[in-house]
């Protein structure tokens, strides 16, 4: 099998969510036969190519074709326009502006070069919506990191339009792949981040993960001062915001396992943004016991146990503090986040059926004038 991958910018090292993404769908192509990257060096939307990083992808066995080698040198005013538009959108604060039609990201490639690079192909598959309704020469598959209309401004007429056009679009969320299908988007599928099983020991430490994103910096504010008679640990670039005495910063880690490795108690408190919080999935693969706010789980099949929910901070705090001194409770908990994840998260079974589904459609015979 032959196929075609569209990345915006370079997705090693996987260190956040949308480059474990893609470096997960590569993995896959790649042992499914011969894998070619496009991709662009520079702005608009390409970053992180390195020649350590083209040399070790290439040693890998992909292929890469960068856009910048292969256009003609000529002004595109476009793209000139998108540029533009991403830098005023950025000195406004408009965070909200790059949804899926947004200019940036829409003339960032040329159709023409992409389909170019289709010809050959049983399989393109395109990395955000931005591009999903690109022509091929063959079957498509669109991966989606987020749905931009559940956040971004533009409504969502062009982004079903588009979708529609693939013969399968794959998301992280189950809530997304619903909203998808009442749209009339039936080819999908839910593939979440793929994070391994991990035995750990219990802890009664209590702690939480995050980014100093404004979605996580929310959820912080709702919860307040912490608790000070047993200070939570706080990991990622959210420490920086968690001030008081009821809370450790800690701060940054080397070892995505480091948090739970030392916290057996974890407190999920953002519900904002979109698709799945890999944090999440963490917790669960590592069997820690979680305290979530309502909401914060989202993306993933109900809990029916495997995690507990509430409603105010102050129910957060005293869950927290009771798990913390009840060790029976603990290991309860640990269990059932261990049976839940061994039902819906292993990674054997995901890494199979998203292999399946991209075999499937690249052996579709598909008419593309």
């Amino acid at each position: 099998m032959k196929s075609v991958i569209l990345l915006p910018y370079c997705p090693i090292p996987a260190d956040h969510g949308g480059k474990s993404e893609m470096w997960k769908v590569l993995q896959i192509l790649r042992g499914l036969g011969e894998c070619t990257i496009l991709s662009a060096r520079t702005r608009p939307v390409g970053m992180g190519w390195s020649p350590a990083a083209i040399a070790e992808l290439e040693q890998q066995g992909f292929r890469i074709h960068f856009r910048e080698d292969e256009e003609s040198r000529r002004v595109r005013p476009l793209r000139a326009l998108g540029m533009l538009y991403a830098v005023a959108c950025k000195a406004l604060g408009m965070e909200k502006a790059f949804g899926h039609s947004n200019p940036y990201h829409r003339f960032a490639f040329d159709p023409q070069w992409i389909a170019r690079h289709t010809e050959s192909a049983n399989l393109a598959v395109f990395v955000y919506s931005f591009w999903a309704g690109i022509p091929t020469r063959c079957p498509k598959v669109v991966c989606l990191l987020d749905v931009w209309s559940d956040f971004m401004w533009g409504g969502s007429a062009a982004e079903t339009r588009d979708l529609k056009s693939a013969e399968l679009v794959v998301v992280i969320s189950q809530q997304e792949e619903e909203r998808l299908r009442a749209r009339g988007i039936r080819q999908t599928l839910w593939s979440p981040p793929f994070v391994e099983a991990t035995q750990l020991p219990d802890s009664d430490r209590i702690g939480m993960v995050g980014s100093a994103n404004a979605f996580n910096r929310e959820g912080l504010r709702w919860f307040g001062d912490g608790i000070p008679e047993s200070p939570i640990r706080v990991y990622g670039g959210l420490a920086a915001h968690a001030t008081g005495a009821g809370f450790e910063v800690v701060g940054r880690y080397e070892e995505h396992l480091t948090p739970y490795r030392e916290c057996g108690i974890v407190l999920m408190m953002t519900v904002e943004g979109m698709g799945v919080q890999i944090k999440t999935i963490e917790a669960l693969a590592a069997g820690r016991v979680i305290v979530a706010r309502r909401g914060a789980m989202r993306g993933i099949p109900p809990g029916r146990g495997a995690w507990i929910e509430v409603d105010t901070p102050a129910e957060m705090r005293a869950v927290a503090r009771r798990l913390q001194r009840d060790a029976q409770e603990r290991a309860q908990q640990m269990k059932a986040a261990r049976a839940y994840f061994d039902e819906h998260l292993r990674v054997d079974h995901l890494r199979a059926e998203l292999e399946a589904a991209l075999s499937s459609v690249a052996g579709q015979a598909v008419a593309r004038s």
